[in-house]
């Protein structure tokens, strides 16, 4: 079985490759450490991966999208709040046409004005079309990042976006795509010489230095002492949002991805058995485990009727409460996507990527390759889950937000609810 590789260019970027000779694909991915959580200008990072994009296009004189028809190859990116994934993916005989795509993204910025502008109102058309503005999850990061940058939106908004220029973007494009600051992975199949190829291709950009961003979020002042504040957002419909603070210090990721699985993941969990199944509370609820190397917030959300939402705070402490004071056999632990499935994410070039490029060089896990990976699942017990529940799931790290009506649902009622926890 394959580990992890390092090859490092002549200008110190880094390529790590993951390589699966059964796989009939390859994947490219370019990281950039850099977001929302890093930014003074709101949603500059996401505006500059829009930019790079269309700067690949103009580079290769309109012949970019055709280029990937023909090869069959799928090119886009994603930001985060602390990174930015470029990627780019088809069958292996294309691996040598996608090294010089890829690349170009370290280009810089030669579009005009007018193109820049075109860009900026395709990126505010995605914010007007997310109405992020008026979310229970903007809500709720506003209250639990207030004074910090994870208060804002991964996109920005209308007005930060607006006021980006060509000159301040392309300044911006030079602190971040600096030779310590990025890094490419690849996974799938491919050859050395592929390899070699891409090497080639990234040392014909001249690069800036740099310094690496490390992935430590800004921490608001009430983290960890929240004392289970409520927040309500006048709505016409009934939603809850429990947000808990985590301290990443003294939990790991194996822990913190059990816990969630089991109470929020799938038909199986916790929550959706009791108070789904059970008692029809609501059919789904969403989660996320956001994590950086120093803290994270561990969330879930769900809507219910009016009437329901006394019920299904009680239920959700309750359900909480159980939890942490329980100790579960192994089988119960929900390992099996992480241990007994543990290579089949080697079958999927693209999940492999990402997993392995953020765990290792974004959290600095340290996975030499799935197995270790595997043994840091499995090697979890069922007392350290009921340790680490114990710390995670207190009323001082419980922040509740809500949308509902105003006149209706008492906040001090449902405080007392939660204060119990």
């Amino acid at each position: 079985m394959h580990k992890e590789r390092i090859t490092v260019t002549s200008s110190g970027v880094e390529i790590y490759d993951y390589k699966n000779p059964a796989s009939h694909s390859f994947f490219i991915s370019l990281f950039v450490r850099a977001g929302s959580m890093h930014e003074s200008e709101g949603g500059i990072t996401h505006f500059l991966e829009h930019t790079a994009i269309r700067n690949v296009a103009a580079l290769m004189n309109g012949e970019l999208y055709p280029t990937l028809d023909k090869c069959g190859m799928e090119f886009n990116a994603s930001t985060y709040s602390e990174m930015v994934q470029f990627y780019i993916s088809g069958a292996s005989e294309n691996f040598s046409s996608a090294a010089p795509i890829i690349a170009r993204l370290l280009s810089p910025i030669v579009l005009t004005t007018a193109e820049i502008r075109t860009e900026c109102e395709r990126v505010k058309a995605e914010i007007r079309e997310n109405d992020e503005r008026t979310s229970l999850s903007t809500f709720t990061n506003n209250i639990v990042n207030e004074g910090t940058s994870l208060s804002g939106s991964i996109t920005g908004t209308l007005g930060s976006v607006s006021r980006i220029t060509k000159t301040r973007l392309e300044e911006y494009r030079r602190s971040v795509m600096t030779s310590k600051n990025i890094f490419f992975y690849v996974t799938g199949n491919y050859t050395d010489d592929d390899i070699a190829s891409l090497v080639r291709e990234i040392e014909g950009y001249e690069l800036p230095i740099g310094e690496r961003r490390e992935n430590i979020a800004p921490v608001s002042r009430d983290f960890g002492r929240r004392e289970g504040k409520v927040y309500l957002k006048n709505a016409d419909f009934t939603m809850l949002r429990f947000t808990f603070d985590m301290d990443m210090t003294k939990m790991s990721f194996p822990e913190t991805d059990l816990i969630y699985d089991m109470l929020l993941g799938g038909y199986n969990s916790r929550f959706f058995i009791e108070m789904s199944e059970k008692r029809g509370l609501f059919y789904d609820l969403t989660g996320a485990s956001e994590r950086y190397k120093n803290v994270g917030f561990f969330t879930f959300s769900f809507e219910v009727r009016a009437g329901s939402v006394y019920e299904a705070a009680e239920m959700t402490v309750s359900e909480l409460r159980e939890f942490k004071n329980a100790l579960f056999d192994d089988a119960a632990l929900m390992k099996a996507g992480y241990v007994s499935n543990a290579y089949l994410l080697y079958d999927d070039p693209r999940e492999l990527n990402f997993t392995f490029a953020y765990d290792n060089h974004i959290m600095d896990l340290g996975y030499e390759d799935i197995e270790a990976r595997r043994r840091a699942y499995s090697s979890v017990t069922s007392e350290r889950i009921r340790e680490v529940a114990r710390e995670l799931f207190r009323p001082q790290n419980l922040t509740l937000t809500l949308k509902g009506n105003k006149n209706k649902i008492d906040t001090a009622k449902l405080a007392e609810i939660i204060k119990t926890l």
